[in-house]
């Protein structure tokens, strides 16, 4: 990872990246809360925090194929902008607002919002051209995404939002304005060009098989994310300790964060397919093996285990990416990835509510928490075909 950071440009650029993305692990909640202080509703609440995360997870693959076209400088300025006035805005309504309102701001915050993560994912190839390079490259950020996965909340909900709920989604909208537009200013992002040999097609990155499969091997693993964001505050509640889901879910947090550290002195993979497979495979058994959980401490080292899963899989199957997305729509290809695994999290979380209710959390963590062993099923199956790398990197 320090190899990395010392590439010419690269430590201005991540920071950059990573400024515009600390928002990610604190706007939903921020606008639970919200909504809360002006309707009192917590179901209001989590209809305005969907809105915003479907708004991103259908916008992202368009507006990524729009850099993947004309490259990265006018999606990202203009993004930030829209999405950062969006959020300020959304602080700014007053406590009669009608939730349709609260809705439609926060949906256009999250539509407008720029792919600054496929961006900077997309630009890894030519800034790090060395395999091994390359994969510490993919390491540093799910290193660097878990950290702002745990101080986004901490700093933003926990630190201003104590003080103000206002103040901490004016910071949401200063640091997506401010990160994206640093990086828009990069010679790398500024400077970065469509190939001119990419066939324009109306299916774009899907017209890739590899990249459709790698969407289902996404989706199936966040059946599981899903099913631990529910079953874990279920397992606690009839022990009366509720007040112990953040840290629990933080340590899930901290295994993937140690996970990234050492898999960046693994190295690439000479079979990524079936080193994906066994990473799924260990994805779908420590996730399943929750349900063997009988308290908290107990509940606490297995999700620790769990989570040190999580990194390495995504590391590995984002560098397959690099080979499996048709020309010219690399970009594009991370946002589905992305798109995939979202979705299998609203899945996993609804079906995990009703396991959990109607059998137990137990129930919720065997028959989700295994999703990556049928992912596992579905790479080694198209091993040879389409997971098998057809085109050059785009």
């Amino acid at each position: 990872m320090g190899d990395v950071l010392r590439l010419p440009g690269v430590r201005s650029l991540f920071a950059a990246n990573c400024l515009g993305r600390l928002p990610m692990g604190a706007l939903g909640l921020l606008l639970i809360l919200q909504t809360h202080e002006l309707t009192g509703s917590f179901a209001s609440g989590g209809l305005v925090a969907a809105s915003y995360t479907i708004a991103v997870g259908l916008s992202n693959p368009a507006l990524a194929r729009w850099v993947d076209r004309s490259g990265q400088t006018v999606v990202l300025r203009s993004g930030a902008v829209v999405s950062g006035f969006a959020m300020a805005g959304f602080a700014l309504l007053p406590g009669e607002t009608a939730v349709p309102v609260l809705m439609g701001c926060a949906a256009l915050a999250g539509a407008a919002q720029p792919p600054v993560g496929a961006c900077m994912r997309s630009l890894w190839p030519v800034l790090a051209p060395e395999a091994d390079l390359r994969h510490a490259a993919y390491a540093l950020e799910g290193a660097a995404m878990e950290l702002v996965y745990i101080l986004g909340p901490v700093a933003i909900v926990g630190g201003i939002g104590s003080w103000s709920l206002q103040a901490a989604l004016f910071a949401c909208a200063a640091t997506v304005l401010t990160g994206d537009l640093l990086f828009s200013l990069h010679p790398a992002s500024r400077g970065w060009r469509p190939p001119e040999s990419a066939e324009r097609h109306l299916a774009g990155a899907l017209r890739g098989p590899g990249i459709r499969v790698l969407i289902g091997v996404f989706a199936l693993c966040g059946l599981a994310v899903g099913a631990v964001e529910v079953a874990v505050p279920a397992t606690l509640e009839p022990l009366g300790r509720e007040d112990l889901t953040g840290l629990l879910l933080g340590l899930w947090g901290v295994g993937s964060l140690l996970a990234s550290l050492a898999v960046a002195r693994v190295g690439a993979a000479s079979d990524p397919p079936g080193r994906l497979a066994v990473l799924l495979i260990a994805w779908g058994a420590t996730h399943a093996a929750l349900a063997l959980a009988v308290g908290p401490l107990s509940l606490a080292g297995l999700l620790l285990l769990a989570g040190a899963a999580i990194s390495p899989t995504i590391v590995y199957a984002n560098a397959m990416l690099d080979h499996l997305a048709p020309a010219g729509t690399l970009t594009e290809a991370f946002t589905w990835t992305t798109a995939g695994l979202t979705g299998g999290m609203s899945v996993g979380a609804a079906v995990a509510g009703v396991l959990a209710e109607h059998a137990s959390p137990a129930v919720a963590f065997a028959a989700l928490g295994g999703g990556g062993l049928l992912a596992a099923v579905l790479v080694r199956v198209t091993a040879r075909g389409a997971l098998r790398p057809a085109v050059t990197v785009s």
